[in-house]
């Protein structure tokens, strides 16, 4: 009974372990993937999580990316593939990491603008609000050779929706002056996100409201157009998490005024007032400081083009000094300088009468404050010769004016302009001009010769000829001024070392000053060839170093002598003057140096453009040979060659006489 039992049991268990193997298999699950979000705007980052792909689990031989892709078709997974199926689509991102061995992976892309799709460009188009769709292939990478295979088939599909961008609402006002404040709003935009205007190039700070959008997307904002902005059309960017929208803003004309005509006079004078760009057909206040100024002629209000042309008389009470005169037409104010003088008056001439170049005293005052004064003599402009060239900050002044060496005796006329106000007053011209010299100034660059000499004189009779001479050397000439004055810059010519006079004249007028010359003499020129004790014929060419000195040119002189102290009657040939630091001697010059056993010496000194000597060089000896003789080595080599030329023939007709016999 118990094998039985036994027997009944076993046979059970076979039965159910059969009907284990007979039950068919659970399936097993399908690859998914899950995008969050699943809408968006172009740009926007979108998460992609695959779960299941466990045929490309990531094992020892091989890694298996995930492909990411989004697509305008519609298509199946397992069956359908990227290019034959799917043909507008953007490869958008991958897998963060190779499928991992439960067969997850996670990876991101951003919504793109443009799809591309099949061949690069066939189906080139851009991205617009709608349903598309999110692709997964797999790349596999092999471990050992990093070979790579693409296979095109869909393993992953997921739904995403589009959703349009952000909108600008009209700005508000789309016009307006530099500095004038603007709302802009808009809304569909990213919800929380940082807010960045533009104009044109210019970041603007916002002046209130939003910084970052609100939860709803939208906001509203004020920003200051830039205060420096041109008139014209410019652009207002805004940019939030990336995307750009932008707008049209006008900058206007701003409102200003044409200068005062006059922009100065006494109190109780006429002015005229002009300007533009302000709020059309508008009522005008002018103000003169703090009073009101009602037009005498002209336009109370603007133009329909916003201009106005105005005349006003400033209060019989003003005071001297700047006064502001304001135009405001609603809320554009814009502001002018009216400077109201005194009454200018000169002061008498001190003294009224003189001869030519007598030097006269001008004052004056209430005239305009700080500003330069003209002088004239007549028609000719004067400079002052000592005192004040503006008038100072109360409007006086006081300067010493020198009246023309040249002016006839009788009446003449001193003017003096401050701005628009001229006065004049009558000076006499009596008797010749006083007898005197000119006055000289010199300046110079160096005592050396070619050293730039500048010269400036005065006491000259306007307009002559004045001459420039060194010592008797005519050197330049010049135009004297209307003021007796002349200048002008020459080089020291060449001349000898020491004081030189310099002379400057019109005929009349004369002034002298000097110049020295410097007496420091060059170095002496050391000798370079030929070598001493040389045996030489003509032409021989004699060589030593070039000298520099301050004074250019430098040139040479050169000796030769039968004595090497260079007594008189033993120098047999010179050169002074040469150009160069050489001398050929040739005995077709006429010089003939007679062949002898003695020695001939040379020597050579330099000479500066200031006729400065230097030292002559040390002597050096050489000697002349015979015109066609030879050297030794040459007779010796002639007498050997002769001698092997006799044992030749010889030797020949030795073996001629053998052979006969």
């Amino acid at each position: 009974m118990k094998r039985l039992r036994i027997f009944g049991i076993l046979s059970i268990a076979i039965i159910l372990s059969l009907l284990v193997l007979a039950a068919p298999a659970s399936p097993a699950f399908a690859a998914t993937i899950s995008i969050s979000p699943t809408s968006g705007k172009i740009g926007d980052s979108v998460t992609v999580t695959g779960y299941d792909f466990t045929t490309y689990a990531t094992n020892e031989n091989y890694e298996y990316w995930a492909e990411i892709y989004f697509a305008e078709d519609n298509a199946s997974i397992t069956t359908d593939s990227i290019d034959t199926n799917v043909r507008t689509y953007e490869l958008v991102g991958e897998s963060d990491d190779p499928i991992d061995e439960d067969g997850d992976f996670i990876g991101s892309f951003n919504v793109p603008s443009r799809l591309a799709g099949y061949s690069g460009t066939t189906y080139d188009e851009d991205v617009v609000p709608g349903t598309y769709y999110v692709y997964i292939t797999i790349r596999r990478v092999d471990q050992d050779t990093s070979d790579e295979l693409y296979y095109t088939t869909l393993k992953g599909k997921a739904n995403f929706t589009v959703t349009a961008a952000g909108t600008l609402d009209p700005l508000s006002p789309t016009s307006g002056k530099a500095g004038s404040d603007v709302l802009i709003s808009g809304s569909g935009f990213t919800a929380s996100a940082a807010i960045i205007f533009k104009f044109d190039s210019t970041t603007l700070g916002v002046k209130s409201g939003d910084t970052a959008t609100r939860n709803s997307g939208i906001f509203i904002s004020t920003v200051t157009i830039p205060a420096g902005a041109t008139a014209g059309a410019h652009t207002i960017y805004v940019t939030i998490s990336g995307i750009t929208v932008n707008a049209t803003f006008t900058v206007t004309a701003s409102a200003a005024l044409d200068p005062l005509s006059p922009a100065t006079g006494k109190a109780g004078s006429e002015v005229i007032i002009s300007g533009a760009n302000f709020p059309a057909s508008t009522v005008l206040v002018i103000k003169f400081d703090t009073t009101t100024l009602t037009p005498t002629s002209g336009h109370t209000s603007t133009t329909s083009g916003g201009l106005f042309l105005s005349t006003v008389i400033i209060p019989t009470s003003a005071t001297a000094g700047a006064h502001t005169i304001t135009v405001t037409a609603d809320t554009s104010s814009v502001t002018a300088t009216f400077t109201v003088t005194a009454t200018a008056a000169l002061s008498d001439l001190v003294p009224a009468t003189g001869a030519p170049g007598t030097d006269v005293i001008v004052s004056g005052a209430n005239f305009m404050a700080s500003y330069p004064i003209i002088f004239q003599f007549d028609d000719t402009n004067l400079t002052p010769k000592s005192g004040d060239l503006n008038t100072n900050t109360a409007g006086i002044f006081t300067s010493i004016i020198s009246v023309p060496a040249n002016a006839t005796a009788g009446d003449h006329v001193i003017t003096v302009t401050v701005g628009s106000t001229v006065l004049t007053k009558t000076f006499t011209v009596t008797g010749a001009p006083p007898p005197e010299n000119a006055v000289l100034s010199i300046n110079t660059s160096g005592d050396f010769i070619g050293a730039q000499i500048g010269i400036g004189g005065a006491g000259f009779t306007p307009g002559a000829n004045v001459t420039f001479k060194y010592d008797d050397m005519v050197v330049a000439s010049v135009t004297a001024d209307a003021n007796g004055l002349v200048q002008k810059i020459f080089n020291a010519p060449p001349s000898m070392h020491g004081v030189h006079t310099i002379t400057v004249s019109d005929g009349i007028h004369t002034g002298t000053t000097t110049f020295t010359v410097e007496s420091e003499a060059p170095p002496a020129p050391p000798p370079l060839a030929p070598e001493a004790g040389k045996k030489l014929e003509p032409p021989i060419t004699f060589d030593w170093t070039e000298v520099n000195d301050e004074s250019k040119p430098v040139t040479y002189d050169f000796q030769i002598a039968t004595d090497e102290d260079f007594t008189a009657d033993s120098i047999v040939l010179k050169e002074d003057g040469l150009d160069e630091s050489q001398f050929v001697y040739e005995e077709m010059k006429g010089l003939e140096l007679a062949t002898q056993d003695a020695p001939y010496y040379w020597r050579v000194r330099a000479v500066d453009a200031a006729f400065n000597e230097s030292e002559w060089s040390d002597a050096s000896d050489f000697y002349i040979s015979p015109p066609g003789s030879f050297p030794k080595w040459a007779l010796y080599l002639i007498i050997a060659v002769g001698a092997v030329f006799l044992f030749g023939i010889g030797f020949w007709l030795g073996r001629r006489t053998a052979f006969y016999y």
